[in-house]
């Protein structure tokens, strides 16, 4: 059965509530590649959100990207 589609709104605010706290991130490369990190959602902007690996790298993501199922937060 067919989930039901999540607004920008919905993600934005669910981001929101993770921000802050340690979460593995799984990120989908495409072609059965999948990349796991660990980290914390640092920043939150208008199209984009920040996330800080423990590793200590910067990586954004885009909120659409949530929606489509490329990245999957944990």
């Amino acid at each position: 059965m067919r989930t039901r589609a999540r607004s920008i709104e919905e993600v934005k605010k669910s981001i929101e509530s993770m921000r802050g706290r340690n979460l593995s991130v799984s990120v989908n490369k495409g072609r059965k590649k999948t990349v796991r990190l660990n980290g914390v959602i640092e920043d939150m902007f208008p199209s984009v959100f920040t996330f800080r690996a423990e590793k200590g790298d910067m990586v954004s993501f885009s909120y659409s990207d949530v929606i489509c199922g490329e990245i999957v937060l944990e």
